[in-house]
Order: C-alpha cells, then sequence, then structure tokens
C-alpha cells in the first residue's frame, strides 16, 4: 500500500513540477480558465471548478506559515473559500485539534482541509502551494479516496475501504463540522 501511495506522491509532484497548473495550456494535461463567472482548471480533461472548493485550516495568529495561507487561499479562490479556526485562546479548537494529531499525526499548523463539492479530498500539514490544489483534488478523485500528507508524506485513504471510511468520516467531522468525532467511531 505504501509503494502505491509514494508511486502516486512522485506522479502528482512531478506535475506539481511540471507547472501543469498555469494560465495557459501546457503540455499534454492542464489549463486554467479565468475569464467568466467561474474559474476552473482542466485536468486531463476534467474540470475543478474554484467555486466549489473549500478550505478549512487549523491555525494560530502567531504562525508566520498561517497568516500566509489565511491570505494566499482567498486570494486565489475567492474571499469565501475559507474556514479558519484559531488554536490560539480557544480551547474548543484546541481540544479538536489534539484529535486530529492523534488520528494522523498531524502536530504543526497550519492544517488544512481541503473539499470538493462538499466532498473531503486532501488535509495537508503545513503551508503548501496552493496552485497545485486542482492536481491534488483530481488525483484524489481518480483514486477515489482522500489524500493526506503528514510530515512530507504522502497517503491515500480510499473510500472503498472500511477502515480508511472511519477515517474519513472523523476528519470530514474535524474540518467540516469542527467537531470532535464520536468517540464510538475511534479507532487505535
Amino acid at each position: 500500500m505504501k509503494t502505491y501511495a509514494i508511486l502516486i506522491v512522485l506522479l502528482v509532484l512531478g506535475g506539481f513540477a511540471a507547472g501543469c497548473i498555469s494560465s495557459g495550456t501546457s503540455p499534454g494535461t492542464s489549463t486554467t480558465q479565468s475569464t467568466g463567472p467561474a474559474k476552473y482548471a482542466v485536468i486531463n480533461g476534467t474540470k475543478i471548478y474554484f467555486n466549489e472548493l473549500h478550505f478549512y485550516m487549523y491555525g494560530m495568529k502567531t504562525c508566520p506559515h498561517c497568516r500566509h495561507m489565511h491570505t494566499v487561499i482567498p486570494l486565489t479562490f475567492g474571499e469565501n473559500s475559507l474556514t479558519y479556526y484559531e488554536l490560539v485562546g480557544n480551547a474548543t479548537n484546541d481540544e479538536i485539534f489534539k484529535e486530529l494529531s492523534r488520528l494522523t499525526g498531524i502536530s504543526g499548523v497550519p492544517a488544512i482541509g481541503i473539499t470538493y463539492q462538499g466532498k473531503l479530498r486532501g488535509v495537508i500539514e503545513g503551508e503548501f502551494n496552493v496552485s497545485a490544489t486542482p492536481q491534488i483534488v483530481y488525483q484524489a478523485m481518480k483514486h477515489s479516496g482522500v489524500f493526506l500528507e503528514v510530515g512530507g508524506e504522502w497517503y491515500i485513504l480510499p473510500y472503498n475501504d472500511t477502515k480508511s471510511q472511519v477515517y474519513i468520516e472523523q476528519l470530514y467531522t474535524i474540518f467540516v463540522k469542527n467537531q470532535l468525532p464520536k468517540t464510538n467511531q475511534t479507532s487505535s
């Protein structure tokens, strides 16, 4: 499974390095449309609409990486594209973040959940190049799962795996609902 995840990551990262998300046409797979009412990127013939992306971020006002992501996400995807959960001085968010850490190993901020069309598609620890978001979403859809990046390692949580489904539901509850997952779902 880990070999499969590494192969997927190499393909995804290779696409990022090749600059496959651009303002024009790049060789083979991707274009970005930025005129008209809905911006989108085309990845291998699939349109990823920016207005259907939403980001959920746990962060700290004292963290420069969090402040950067808090600025760049809305600039890139629209002012309503980000829901931000402050950890400093917020005991509820801190408790939820500790559960996120226990479930995934994420220990740093920003911790970002990405949804597309209301479905969780990615969870990323730390600052990342947001222009790669359409490619991340496309790869998650292609592999019918959720991409999880922790400490520089990428994994796929497949929707068709029972154990992964539990984790995906828990991550969805943490990011989208900003709640602790039900304890009867928690797996060790």
